[in-house]
């Protein structure tokens, strides 16, 4: 199982793009500082630009609110589930990821871990857990070291559970994750759930402004695609999957070189005619990066990879019927690199703008357009409870983190269209988070 390659050759242009990327960044210096001819073309693109925002920002908010989440109540049957935990290097953690799983309220169950290659501990601790577990039929697999869709894959040819739930080492889910996300398998077209995502080490400012990301704009954007069937990223740290789907497609793509696995097998699904679900009350809690520095290298292995899930299905996707397809295109282009095109480049126009002239008016103004957007996604996203702490975070968190996010995936996007080289890297766990071992 595995896909080393797309079935089309169909690629975007990739060096074009990036060479119209920066003459746009160029073109709006200029604006900013002096040209007037230019400031008013660039005026319209910023015109353009906060319309794309408003238009996308009130249709997730229609759709998360009109989403209905199911209720655990409506499983009746209790199938087979085969829970696989992919592990490289998680001897700090694998005790409590496993001790998490054997919580999960639900009867039916066989965890498989598979060792992908550690150099530490983490195939021995699994291996004595499995050992004093053997009503859950815990199973642990080795495999020289070959990246996690790998090891993703091994786990899914071992399983013998009709679901496949992935999560990774460490997460910590709720004891109803599997009821939740078992009910929407009624529909023989859903491929796959994605649960919500919450932050476990919440300690410090740089981890607030994670957990609100996750709230407002992955957890949220989730929800409201799920409206469609067709959420875009099924995250890793809980994913529930139609076996046979997953069989159906090749599984997890293999390349060392794919940065998101889990986008990838997502947007191939979707292209396959597969329906996708979200639901953010299905919830793992995940450690994310405490340094700067950490949190950049994921977010540019998370932005690259996003584009190259859309480009390695983009026709696959235009040539399915009906609007569906053009649909789901016209969303992915613009979430993997049109929108962060056009923000960046307002960006650096009113900079430069507000720099040569110190003038802020339409900076603010389109700011607070933004923000309000942001606020009213809060207030959806979190059903008005916390929404006044979190609403002054969110302030700062605009100025400030998203500002640099934004700035960086620009540089990886860049990088990925001149196929710069990348190696994976890997969050250093940590001790003493909830769950932790």
């Amino acid at each position: 199982m595995g896909t080393s390659e797309s079935p089309v050759t169909l690629r975007l242009p990739r060096k074009s793009i990036a060479v119209a990327s920066l003459l746009l960044f160029s073109t709006a210096v200029l604006a900013g500082i002096s040209s007037r001819s230019l400031h008013a073309v660039m005026m319209h693109l910023v015109i353009i630009t906060l319309a794309l925002i408003v238009a996308r920002q009130l249709a997730l908010l229609v759709f998360a609110a009109c989403d209905p989440r199911r209720a655990p109540s409506l499983v009746t049957d209790t199938p087979l589930v085969s829970v696989i935990v992919p592990a490289y290097n998680e001897a700090q953690v694998i005790r409590s990821a496993l001790a998490s799983v054997l919580t999960i309220d639900y009867p039916n169950l066989e965890i498989i871990v598979v060792d992908d290659g550690s150099t530490d501990a983490t195939s021995r601790r699994a291996r004595a857990l499995a050992g004093r577990t053997p009503e859950r039929k815990v199973r642990v697999f080795s495999q020289a070291n070959s990246g996690k869709g790998s090891a993703l894959n091994l786990g899914i040819e071992h399983a013998r559970g009709k679901f496949v739930l992935c999560v990774d080492a460490d997460s910590r889910l709720q004891p109803d994750a599997i009821r939740r996300g078992l009910s929407y398998f009624s529909d023989p077209a859903v491929a796959a759930v994605g649960g919500g995502v919450e932050v476990a080490n919440l300690r410090g400012p740089l981890a607030l402004f994670q957990q609100l990301e996750y709230m407002v704009c992955l957890n949220f954007t989730r929800r409201a695609l799920s409206y469609f069937g067709a959420v875009t990223v099924i995250p890793g740290p809980i994913g529930l999957f139609r076996r046979d789907a997953l069989v159906a497609v090749g599984g997890y793509d293999e390349r060392r070189d794919m940065f998101a696995e889990d986008a990838e097998l997502t947007v191939r699904l979707l292209s396959r005619g597969w329906r996708i679900k979200g639901d953010t009350s299905m919830i793992a809690r995940t450690q994310v990066p405490q340094d700067m520095f950490s949190l950049l290298r994921q977010r540019y292995r998370w932005k690259r990879g996003l584009f190259q899930a859309f480009d390695a299905n983009v026709l696959p996707l235009l040539l399915l019927p009906g609007f569906r397809g053009f649909g789901i295109t016209l969303f992915l282009g613009l979430e993997c690199f049109l929108l962060d095109l056009l923000n960046f480049t307002v960006f650096v126009f009113f900079l430069t703008h507000v720099l040569a002239h110190w003038e802020l008016k339409p900076m603010l103004a389109a700011y607070a357009l933004i923000i309000g957007m942001e606020l009213a996604a809060l207030l959806v996203a979190c059903r008005g409870k916390g929404f006044f702490r979190n609403a002054g975070l969110l302030l700062v968190q605009r100025i400030t983190y998203a500002n640099i996010l934004q700035a960086w995936g620009i540089l990886a996007l860049l990088d990925e269209w001149r196929s710069t080289r990348m190696d994976w890297d890997k969050l250093e766990r940590m001790r003493g988070v909830e769950g932790a071992s």
